[in-house]
């Protein structure tokens, strides 16, 4: 039995995890992963705390999350701001404890190396970040922009995703890293540059490959959210469902638990933090920012 602990309890993220796991499917009538249970929770809101413990079925809620050490087998670090963890996931990378870092999986470019330079160092199996680059959609785009020989040359490309620049959980840190973890499991990682505007809150950003480009549209508000791939010969449009990505991104945690392998490579954690600062510069600059300028 993978004893798992949550470290956060005010993200809704904690809820889904814990129903996820802790409570049987409805339709079959079994645990998801009988051989996993969320078995401890810690939070900065005592109630709030007690509340997740309550509807997800978590017995034990720990006053600190030291109280973790020695009585789980792994960690969820779900903060709604990403601030907040890289200090309470690093004592357990350097315990050498398997760690899911939910998005954003931190907003400083410092906190992520420190992050994935423990992982790498003490060999912790560690991952996370936005379980939207999971969906099925996402990955249909991927294959078609990578074996769909009816396109032709990939000329350019488009995303959207709700962002809020204002939002009290780190600005454009609290949901652009959705967008951005899916344009990097579409089109790459080898984004070059970006350039952002702002038009009554909303943030268009441009990602510059070195063969096309990607616009990426951080609205306030939107209720669909969708992924184009334009090429020389055709068009492909495709609705982004991500209903059920908790379960999706669970599915990799629990797989890095049963195999003992990453499921991403440590760099792949780093870049979309540095493609959204980079954004926020460009915003607060007005100028075209290079990704290797930070």
């Amino acid at each position: 039995m993978f004893r798992v602990g949550i470290i956060g309890s005010d993200n809704s993220h904690a809820l889904a995890f814990s129903k996820l796991i802790n409570i049987k499917d409805n339709k079959t009538g079994e645990f998801l992963y009988p051989d996993i249970k969320i078995t401890g929770i810690y939070g900065l809101d005592k109630k709030q705390t007690e509340d997740v413990a309550r509807e997800g079925r978590i017995e034990f809620i720990a006053d600190k999350p030291e109280d973790f050490m020695g009585n789980v087998d792994a960690v969820m670090v779900v903060f709604r701001h990403g601030d907040l963890h890289a200090q309470y996931a690093l004592p357990f990378i350097e315990a050498g404890i398997p760690t899911w870092i939910d998005k954003p999986f931190a907003i400083k470019i410092s906190d992520v190396k420190q992050l994935i330079e423990a992982a790498d160092r003490k060999n912790t199996l560690l991952t996370g970040g936005s379980a939207c680059k999971y969906s099925y959609d996402v990955l249909m785009l991927k294959n078609s922009l990578e074996n769909d020989a009816s396109l032709g040359n990939v000329m350019s490309g488009a995303l959207n995703f709700p962002a809020n620049l204002d939002s009290e959980y780190g600005g454009m840190f609290f949901y652009g890293p959705h967008m951005a973890e899916m344009l990097m499991a579409i089109f790459g990682f080898d984004v070059k540059s970006v350039i952002s505007s702002v038009n009554n809150g909303n943030v268009i950003a441009i990602a510059k490959y070195d063969r096309y480009q990607v616009v990426l549209n951080f609205s306030k508000e939107s209720k669909q959210y969708f992924g184009i791939i334009y090429g020389e010969k055709k068009t492909v449009i495709r609705e982004i469902d991500i209903s059920i990505i908790y379960r999706l991104g669970f599915e990799k945690f629990a797989q890095m638990l049963h195999t003992g392998k990453r499921p991403l490579p440590l760099e792949q954690l780093l870049a979309p933090t540095v493609l959204l600062n980079a954004i926020v510069k460009s915003v607060e600059t007005g100028r075209e920012v290079f990704l290797n300028e930070l």
